[in-house]
């Protein structure tokens, strides 16, 4: 004899197994990491599209979550997008985003 389940049967399954799994086994769901993306991202989505250089100097070293930033040439700067994001959303007023670049 053989059984038919359509994709339900399958989907009621599979969590009734997973359910028994993480009863018996006591598992916590995985943590994801912090997103972290490039300057470049950064720039264009939250940074005013202001250059990588005034970035550099005015408002990445007052900002937590970045990394990379004194490194040198050749090593990107990575930034924690869910730090970025609250600090800049807490400091909007105070930055000065028209303010140039030293000569």
């Amino acid at each position: 004899m053989q059984a038919l389940l359509d994709e339900e049967d399958y989907q009621s399954i599979v969590a009734k197994v997973l359910d028994i799994i993480k009863q018996d086994y006591d598992l916590v769901p995985k943590q994801h990491g912090n997103a972290l993306i490039g300057l470049e991202e950064f720039r264009h989505k939250y940074g005013h599209d202001k250059s990588p250089a005034w970035l550099k100097l005015y408002l990445l070293p007052k900002m937590p979550g970045v990394f990379g930033l004194n490194c040198g040439r050749g090593h990107p700067v990575k930034i924690d997008v869910e730090k970025a994001t609250r600090w800049l959303s807490q400091h909007e007023e105070e930055i000065d985003w028209n303010q140039p670049l030293p000569r």
